[in-house]
């Protein structure tokens, strides 16, 4: 938990450092854009196929508060945000459990950390920038399988654009998530190899107020 106080408390002073600040909360709903697709499945342990497939997520959620700058025609925005979403999964014919598909599911909890840099025109603005992932929890219905090894970094990245406007202290703002991860990197099934290179990538629609 230290590297993580840490880097809040780093952020909170970068932002009170500049008196042109103004901070405020927001909240924010989306959905993972990933669609169903079948996880290629290399068994490694007992050899044994079977079939796995990601087929679905739960909305995405995320409520903290945000800060911005403005620089004349550029602005800085970064924020705090608690998110939690959802991400479900079909096991067929794995080891011991009944034939038939079983639905998983993964929900994550997270504190995230943008910083976004752009330009604004007449109250629009545009921006891109990395996002920081700290991990807080995870529930799992995978954890009752056999084999199951949680293998969630501590710390994740991604990347971020977003499109907004701004009216006065309200500011709205339609973001795009790309994380680096992949959907499978989270979990192991004994030394099975998973082979999934998609993301848990999302829209974001986020409304807040910043004074």
């Amino acid at each position: 938990m230290k590297p993580i106080s840490t880097l809040i408390i780093i952020l909170c002073v970068c932002i009170n450092l500049g008196a042109q600040w103004k901070i405020g909360p927001s909240a924010a709903y989306g959905f993972v854009t990933q669609e169903s697709a079948q996880i290629n499945v290399v068994p490694m342990e007992n050899f044994s196929a079977y079939k796995m497939e990601f087929v679905g997520s739960t909305p995405v959620q995320s409520i903290g508060f945000m800060a911005i700058n403005d620089l004349g025609p550029v602005f800085l925005q970064s924020g705090l945000f608690a998110t939690t979403y959802g991400l479900d999964f079909m096991l067929d014919g794995y080891k011991f459990m009944d034939r038939g598909s079983h639905i998983f599911r993964e929900q994550y909890y997270s504190i995230e950390i943008p910083f976004n840099a752009g330009i604004k025109v007449h109250g629009f603005k545009i921006g891109l920038g990395p996002v920081l992932d700290i991990a807080v929890d995870k529930d799992s219905d995978l954890a009752a399988v056999s084999g199951y090894r949680n293998t969630t970094k501590a710390l994740d990245f991604g990347f971020q654009a977003m499109l907004g406007y701004r009216l006065g202290i309200l500011n709205i703002d339609l973001k795009y998530l790309n994380k680096f991860s992949s959907i499978t990197d989270a979990f192991d099934l004994g030394y099975d190899e998973l082979k999934y290179k998609k993301s848990a990538n999302r829209f974001m629609l986020a409304i807040g107020v910043a004074f």
